[in-house]
């Protein structure tokens, strides 16, 4: 029976990133932390070795959900078999902060963009951005902004953008659910530091900060572009804040209400003695709820057939231009333009006039 201490731990757990920091970079420091720590030394141990991912890549290690570098808060992590269960994280629902800038829209909707179009302002107010929340609670539709990993003919689109090329075709508008939308704070102009981009000065437009609880797929910039032309207005965002992913809070007295509280990059920074007695008990606790399968795998078993049925049904659906993903391979084929792959797309043979259909003539 193995020790406590020589415990394989892996798993799922968040952290808190900062704004100005790439979710590929919070995985970066991850590594670096944990590598030659004794939490995760068993794990080193009996992992398979990875000679092709680099001496900086020590663990299999992914997250469930990329947060833009602009944005701030619950990056949730998977750990060794932990990166198994990624994907039902990107469907799960998430509450945000963010902070809204009226008067000018941007490219990319965010700070981060070039302004593209200025408009007045003076007119907007708190009563009238309380009231256009409105349009915004319950199944909406949304359309991605450019500025956005969604591929086009297997290019993320903000690749398009950046190249100077145009899109091969729009991006469609999806249904999207907003759980709550609520103005917890106003800023009249002189009451707040934000600039526009390109300016060094504070802006004259009032700003909200609102918070927010979203289904998968929901794009805040897109709500903040698309509520300032609600308010007759343009508006973008400035800051964002992802309060809560699952089960994961960046609040510190989570435990209360049943969340885990994510751990800081200054948890990180102090070393193992203050962010592994955090990261223990949440790893142990998800590798006691998943044990390793032993034994058959593959179905013959009833019970092991039930699990891989229940597991496929709960699996979240991918989304592809506006819609999910079919189910069956040949639906998906037909879905993505009816590309030739397999049995499904095989050419029909052509005579040598080019017309398909007919046998070939014979000399």
């Amino acid at each position: 029976m193995q020790h406590r201490e020589e415990r394989v731990l892996e798993g799922v757990f968040a952290v808190s990133k900062p704004a100005g920091v790439s979710s590929a970079d919070v995985l970066k420091k991850l590594q670096g932390a944990f590598a030659s720590s004794q939490t995760f030394a068993p794990l080193l141990k009996e992992q398979p070795k990875r000679p092709s991912k680099g001496e900086e890549n020590v663990f299999r290690m992914g997250h469930g959900g990329t947060l833009d570098p602009l944005a701030a808060g619950v990056l949730i992590v998977g750990i060794g078999r932990g990166t198994k269960q990624m994907q039902q994280y990107l469907a799960c629902t998430k509450s945000y902060e963010t902070t809204i800038l009226f008067g000018a829209s941007t490219d990319s909707y965010d700070s981060t963009g070039v302004v593209t179009e200025c408009a007045t302002h003076e007119h907007v107010n708190r009563e009238l951005v309380t009231k256009k929340l409105e349009l915004f609670k319950g199944k909406i539709m949304q359309v991605p902004p450019v500025y956005s990993a969604l591929k086009i003919n297997g290019i993320k689109a903000c690749e398009y953008v950046r190249l100077g090329k145009e899109l091969p075709r729009q991006l469609e508008s999806r249904e999207v659910h907003v759980e709550d939308c609520e103005l917890v704070e106003w800023y009249d102009a002189g009451e707040h530091e934000f600039r526009y981009p390109g300016e060094h000065s504070p802006a004259p437009g009032p700003v909200a900060r609102i918070r927010l609880t979203v289904s998968s797929g929901f794009y805040v910039r897109s709500f903040a572009h698309d509520l300032g032309l609600a308010c007759d207005s343009r508006a973008h965002m400035v800051s964002l804040l992802r309060t809560r992913q699952a089960e994961f809070t960046t609040e510190s007295s989570a435990e209360a209400s049943g969340l885990v509280t994510a751990l800081t990059y200054a948890d990180l920074d102090a070393g193992e003695v203050v962010w592994g007695p955090k990261l223990k008990p949440q790893l142990e606790k998800w590798v006691d709820a998943h044990p390793v399968a032993r034994g058959h795998i593959n179905g013959r078993d009833p019970d092991t057939k039930c699990k891989l049925a229940q597991g496929l049904a709960s699996r979240p659906k991918q989304r592809f231009r506006g819609e999910y993903v079919a189910d069956s391979k040949k639906e998906r084929i037909k879905q993505q333009g009816g590309k030739y792959k397999g049995k499904w797309g095989r050419k029909p043979e052509k005579d040598l006039t080019g017309t398909a259909g007919s046998s070939p003539l014979t000399t």
